[in-house]
């Protein structure tokens, strides 16, 4: 595409940016990021050392791991596209995922099925709502992919559905769980293969019944993509494949996925189990474990 030469290359790259194809959030803040380093620049043209310099500033202004990941990641995307490589080694966050295990699930479905009081909720929404948290725990979907959701991406004949255009713009099917089968025709029952299986639901309207049912049920600081987490934590707890976890949430990296390994109480239950075990203390089981000592 042919630019204007007097346009700043600050404004071409946010039309590139905005031409992308990445999600609409992401383009937003990456361009809210570059806006404050152009600002941060002032009349200086914008080169590797000084984007080092401004990603120690924000360091120095305490901004957290998780936030200078974020602020450098956008900033390489701009340098790649002046042809100019950004390298830096920044430490990642080490907050892990909240642990919910299954009872905190059964508690949530059960919440749903009774309903929020004073909401008025009919039999068709709580049972929209139960079928809700239930697709989200035994399919790992995010928000965004379950509202996407369309009839015609599921297939019950294989019990298979197609998360489209997921993030990172990459297909991948999903396998039903036996327990949502009966919950996910409920859903589709009386529309048409185009129709979205949770129609008359947003982002925000998700997040409410998620986070509102979660309250009454005493599980604080849960939300939609707690039930992520719990199904990428399950399947560890199960003992899959980390690579066979990793594509069925769609991540990028096995780094990512490997996180639920560390969430996982379980992992280290067998370990603090040896505390409540007696030590052996007779003499021939000392002898054997001190025998090479010379």
């Amino acid at each position: 595409m042919d630019y204007n030469p007097d346009v700043s290359v600050f404004k071409k790259y946010q039309h590139e940016l905005a031409q992308s194809d990445r999600d609409q959030k992401t383009i937003a803040r990456y361009s809210q990021i570059i806006n404050s380093f152009e600002k941060w620049l002032g009349d200086r043209q914008p080169d590797v050392p000084s984007a080092k310099e401004y990603i120690a500033y924000l360091r120095d202004k305490g901004y957290q791991a998780k936030s200078l990941l974020l602020y450098y990641h956008a900033i390489r995307l701009f340098f790649e596209f002046l042809g100019q490589p950004l390298k830096l080694k920044l430490r990642k966050p080490d907050k892990l995922p909240p642990y919910h295990d299954r009872g905190d699930i059964e508690a949530l479905i059960i919440q749903a099925e009774k309903g929020l009081r004073g909401q008025g909720q009919d039999v068709t929404k709580r049972k929209r709502n139960r079928n809700l948290i239930l697709v989200f725990a035994y399919t790992g979907m995010r928000k965004s992919e379950l509202l996407n959701l369309r009839v015609n991406d599921i297939d019950f004949n294989r019990r298979t559905l197609t998360v489209k255009q997921g993030k990172g713009q990459r297909d991948r099917v999903i396998p039903m769980a036996a327990r949502i089968v009966t919950p996910l025709r409920d859903q589709c029952s009386g529309k048409s293969g185009h129709d979205r299986v949770f129609d008359n639901l947003n982002a925000r309207s998700v997040y409410r019944i998620v986070s509102n049912l979660a309250r009454s049920c005493g599980l604080e600081a849960f939300h939609p993509h707690s039930l992520r987490h719990y199904f990428g934590t399950q399947l560890v707890e199960r003992g899959a494949n980390l690579r066979d976890i990793q594509e069925l949430m769609g991540h990028q990296s096995l780094e990512t996925t490997a996180v639920y390994i560390d969430v996982c109480p379980i992992r280290l239950a067998g370990s603090i189990a040896l505390l409540d075990q007696e030590p052996d203390l007779s003499p021939q089981k000392q002898l054997m474990d001190f025998s090479h000592i010379s």
